[in-house]
């Protein structure tokens, strides 16, 4: 293999404090080294349980070696840990490893490449503190190598805010979150978690129950299939619109308290026969304009107080 116009051999001669084992290509050798020679990171995000520290510890004292190479990086000379931290360590601390085997990467890593390895090899297992995982996002200053630390966007929210800044045109718009809560329970529950959710969040308006969650989801996608339409908040928008034309076409505009027909007939339907003599003397009226368009159900009224009346 060649590096640089060298190869591995004669890179290898150049430095005392490695022993090459394989060459496995691409810049990268297994290599036997002193673990006095490994340098940690400063920032290293990967946290150990102490207990979970002392137990690697009495593996590596039982097996006398490690079961899987740490990975490091000759960065100016110095043999640099990026994964392994731990292992690295507790085979200190076992007190019977002078030397062991690892993955070094000799192509002379970049600092940004560095800390976006060590990332992604950190992302592999365990758990990072927070706050010093984004530490360690903030020294990478290239994209490829930020998408090569796999890791999430939660993380990255900050750094990739700046990105999207050079990336994107900037756009101001007022927004909110909705969020649509069905809930299997009567309607007692639903009233005690309405309070509850209200003093934690007073812009809750409400919840629904679970059984209209499937008509809800169903309406939204027969829409999105009809117009095209990807967006689901540009899908709820259409329904916001559509029950506001039909609020209109009633003349409802909420100065004034409305009722259910059904709170007062026990019925949205009638039979047909009825329904037909209604729509034509409702037709009548329309056209000699003692009602309008908007407040068809004024003909109700009308026939009542006649009725009322004539009592």
């Amino acid at each position: 293999m060649v590096a640089e116009g060298r190869t591995v051999a004669e890179r290898t001669g150049e430095n005392q404090n490695y022993e090459l084992v394989a060459d496995m290509g691409n810049g990268l050798i297994i290599a036997k080294v002193k673990i006095s020679d490994l340098r940690e990171q400063d920032i290293n995000a990967r946290i150990m349980k102490t207990e979970m520290q002392k137990q690697l510890t009495d593996n590596i004292k039982k097996r006398g070696q490690l079961e899987s190479l740490p990975f490091c990086a000759l960065i100016e000379g110095k043999i640099e840990i990026i994964s392994g931290h731990h292992r690295i360590r507790s085979a200190k601390d076992s007190g019977i490893l002078t030397e062991i085997y690892v993955i070094l990467d000799i192509s002379g890593l970049r600092r940004s490449q560095v800390a976006a390895k060590q990332l992604a090899h950190n992302a592999i297992a365990g758990f990072d503190d927070q706050s010093t995982l984004r530490e360690l996002v903030k020294i990478i200053s290239d994209v490829d190598d930020m998408l090569e630390s796999f890791i999430g966007k939660e993380i990255l929210e900050e750094p990739m805010a700046e990105l999207e800044k050079l990336l994107s045109p900037k756009v101001d718009f007022d927004w909110r979150n909705l969020t649509f809560t069905f809930l299997p329970h009567q309607i007692k529950d639903f009233e005690k978690l309405l309070a509850v959710l209200q003093s934690i969040n007073p812009d809750i308006l409400g919840i629904a129950p679970i059984e209209a969650h499937k008509q809800f989801m169903e309406a939204i996608t027969k829409y999105q299939q009809f117009a095209n339409v990807k967006n689901t908040g540009a899908a709820i928008y259409a329904m916001i619109r559509a029950t506001e034309k039909v609020l209109g076409d009633v003349g409802f505009d909420g100065s004034t308290e409305w009722v259910q027909l059904t709170t007062i007939f026990g019925s949205p339907a009638i039979p047909k026969e009825a329904a037909e003599v209604i729509e034509g003397a409702l037709k009548k009226m329309i056209e000699q304009g003692a009602v309008g368009a908007k407040n068809k159900w004024q003909a109700i009224e009308y026939w009542a107080a006649d009725w009322s009346a004539g009592a």
